[in-house]
């Protein structure tokens, strides 16, 4: 593991791979900020303290809760605490996306420069594009059933890590792998996850992603890395 980290810092902190880490990070933040001008203050105004104590003048077992302040502060703190990690992560996303198309040059590079591995038959885009769907899928049943903890303050951030971090390291694992391993090997790094390397460095990545601005300059770090965990694997056998 030290190598690795070695031969990724090294890599990274080069011209090209340092140039290439702002591309995702400025077109995320002009994004985020695009979105947060236009949208932003309807978001927020619909859970907003006078809507809420609009609903509580009702009548009914739920206008009665909504009166409570306890259960108006909940609602209140949940939604604002909710949102800035939601908007955190689109952030996030957006550069994923983004880098996603850097992955095949940044793997090129760093395979022909210390592996040489040979990775053809590449598995097919359309076998890729079905995995995408199905851990999507997944993502958003993980995130229904997580939803009824959503609104109790402290576990929520807990619990809303859960189907994000799934889906931030199956969709790495799906997009590196499948840049950096041929059909068989890769259908063997979906099965056990890219190994115990790869989901240790994902955790570690994804705590990094919630930091602001952080997260968003070291995705192509991320690929660079976790391409070198895939590589020095499939080079070695298994």
């Amino acid at each position: 593991m030290n190598s690795i980290i070695k031969r990724s810092l090294s890599d990274f902190l080069t011209f090209r791979f340092l140039a290439l880490s702002f591309l995702p990070l400025f077109i995320s933040l002009g994004s985020l900020i695009g979105l947060v001008i236009y949208f932003g203050g309807d978001v927020f105004s619909i859970l907003a303290r006078p809507s809420i104590e609009a609903y509580a003048n009702g009548d009914g077992f739920i206008a009665w809760l909504l009166s409570l302040s306890i259960v108006q502060f909940m609602i209140t703190s949940s939604f604002y605490i909710i949102s800035i990690f939601l908007a955190i992560l689109l952030s996030v996303a957006i550069a994923g996306i983004i880098t996603g198309f850097l992955t095949p040059y940044v793997v090129k590079y760093i395979n022909d420069k210390y592996y040489g591995y040979n990775s053809t038959p590449l598995p097919s885009n359309m076998h890729v594009f079905k995995l995408i769907g199905s851990t999507i899928i997944k993502f958003i049943l993980i995130f229904l059933i997580c939803m009824p903890l959503l609104f109790i303050p402290v576990l929520n951030l807990f619990i809303l890590n859960l189907p994000f971090f799934y889906l931030f390291y199956r969709l790495m694992l799906i997009d590196i792998a499948s840049n950096t391993s041929d059909s068989l090997i890769f259908e063997i790094d979906m099965q056990k996850g890219g190994g115990v390397k790869f989901f240790s460095a994902s955790v570690l990545f994804y705590i990094l992603t919630l930091v602001p601005f952080v997260g968003l300059f070291l995705q192509i770090f991320f690929v660079i890395f976790l391409s070198h965990i895939l590589l020095e694997k499939n080079s070695r056998g298994f």
